[in-house]
């Protein structure tokens, strides 16, 4: 009878070890895809983080060419009205 008690004992313990086994199981895999998405995030934020140095080095290029423009048109329009001042 005492082994009998022992063996159920046992067998419960198993059945709750089988369970939590399970759970974790349920948690690792979880877990896995949570990691799996947090890489795609850093990823897609390291992307965005290039693309938006990329345009700011383009925005900054723009805005160089635009004040060279811009002084080129003020020496052209200076040298209009001088020589409209002549004629």
């Amino acid at each position: 009878m005492e082994t009998s008690k022992v063996f159920d004992t046992l067998d419960r313990k198993i059945e709750k070890l089988l369970a939590r086994l399970k759970q974790l199981e349920g948690e690792n895999e979880r877990l896995k895809q949570d990691h799996e998405k947090a890489k795609a995030d850093l990823a897609a934020a390291r992307k965005a983080e290039k693309e938006s140095s990329e345009s700011r080095g383009a925005v900054e290029r723009l805005e160089r060419d635009q004040e060279v423009v811009r002084e080129r048109l003020e020496k052209l329009i200076r040298a209009l009205e001088a020589a409209e001042a002549k004629g």
